[in-house]
C-alpha cells in the first residue's frame, strides 16, 4: 500500500477587514435624473407653443384632406400621405416633449436642427 498524497492545501491566510467601495460618476447621474417630469402650462401661451397647436391643426386637416382623395391610385400621393401623417405625430411628440421639458435632460441633441433638416427632405422629396 501506498502512503497518502501530500496535502495541497495551504494554510489560510489572515483576512483583512477592510472595505474598498467604489461608485461611478454615470450611476449617481442616472439616479439624480429619476425625478418626475415637470409640467409646463406656459408653452402653450409663447410664441413657439402657439405655432406648434397651429401645426397640429393645420397638420390634422392636411393628412385629413389627403386621405379623403384615392391617395391609392397615385403612387406620389401616399408619400405626400406618409410624410404629413409621420411629422403630424411627430408634432404632437414634440409638443409633449416640450411640455413636460424632456428635452432639458436631453440636452446633447439639437431639436430644432434634426426635425428642420428631416421636413426639409421629406417635404423635398414629396413636392419632385
Amino acid at each position: 500500500m501506498e502512503p497518502p498524497p501530500p496535502s495541497l492545501e495551504q494554510p489560510p491566510r489572515p483576512r483583512s477587514h477592510t472595505v474598498t467601495t467604489t461608485s461611478s460618476s454615470f450611476t449617481a447621474n442616472l439616479s439624480a435624473s429619476s425625478s418626475t417630469l415637470a409640467y409646463d402650462r406656459e408653452f402653450l401661451r409663447t410664441p413657439p407653443g402657439l405655432l406648434m397647436v397651429a401645426e397640429i391643426i393645420l397638420g390634422l386637416l392636411v393628412w385629413t384632406l389627403i386621405a379623403g382623395t384615392e391617395y391609392f391610385l397615385y403612387p406620389a400621393f401616399g408619400w405626400v400621405m406618409f410624410v404629413a401623417v409621420f411629422y403630424w405625430v411627430l408634432t404632437v411628440f414634440f409638443l409633449i416633449i416640450y411640455m413636460t421639458m424632456t428635452y432639458t435632460r436631453i440636452p446633447q441633441v439639437p431639436w430644432t436642427t434634426v426635425v428642420n433638416t428631416s421636413a426639409r427632405c421629406c417635404f423635398g422629396f414629396a413636392g419632385l
